[in-house]
């Protein structure tokens, strides 16, 4: 399962899923292009592995056609998108308390984001006949989360997802949506240390209890699907 040759954009791969997923599918024969909004661990990542770095804002249109037409320009293809880039804000809020502005912020990055990162690398995909998008959702799309917001957002991911692989595939673009458990990112631990301070907890022993994976291990999963063995896989892979 090797990825020779294919120009694989990962969106968010500054740190967390996206940085794993880039670092491995580098290793593996792609030529990789990082994009995130935080230039300064996206710029580390991208020499780490001797890739470009692309500043982006993924719920700013203008942001998001801008990485597309450089990529087209530099490479004049592009084979697989894979979008991590997402927030998690309000987490353990109530309800009552839970602002309007905070709620529309997680889902202009999260669900917006995705739509327009999409919306600009299909035209790229078609043009050679074709492409692999992987989104990233949650376990929380269906299990629940201590952010409304989050959890609505990545609902949102992979009904859009699904909605994309039955439209797209006409064009030879197969659409996955990854929805990955409790994962050991910077945005985990957060949300982690924000529960264990509310309940008075040690935060070490919180992060123990909850048994976080690795990101590599998602990683993995992740680069077997932009990768031509995984043709016949179709809608929601989850993992640990």
């Amino acid at each position: 399962m090797m990825l020779d040759g294919k120009v694989i954009l990962v969106v968010g791969g500054a740190q967390g899923i996206g940085r794993a997923t880039a670092k491995i599918c580098g290793a593996r024969g792609a030529k990789m292009i990082i994009a995130d909004i935080d230039a300064a661990a996206g710029t580390q990542t991208a020499s780490e592995i001797g890739s470009p770095f692309i500043m982006v804002n993924v719920a700013d249109e203008t942001s998001v056609q801008n990485m597309i037409s450089l990529i087209n320009q530099t490479y004049g293809r592009l084979d697989v998108l894979v979008q991590t880039a997402g927030i998690l804000s309000g987490a353990f809020t109530p309800l009552d308390e839970f602002t309007v502005e905070t709620f529309r912020a997680v889902l202009d990055v999260n669900i917006t984001g995705s739509f327009l990162c999409v919306k600009h690398c299909v035209p790229l995909m078609k043009k050679t006949g074709g492409g692999v998008i992987i989104l990233t959702s949650s376990d929380a799309a269906v299990s629940g989360s201590p952010s409304y917001a989050f959890g609505t957002s990545k609902g949102g991911v992979s009904s859009f997802a699904v909605s994309l692989a039955h439209m797209l595939d006409q064009d030879n673009i197969r659409v996955n949506v990854i929805a990955p458990g409790n994962i050991d990112t910077g945005m985990k631990r957060s949300m982690l240390a924000i529960d264990a301070e509310r309940r008075g907890a040690n935060f070490e022993q919180v992060v123990k209890e909850a048994r976080l994976g690795k990101p590599d291990g998602v990683a993995k999963v992740i680069a077997w699907l932009a990768s031509d063995d995984a043709n016949y896989v179709r809608g929601i892979v989850n993992t640990r």
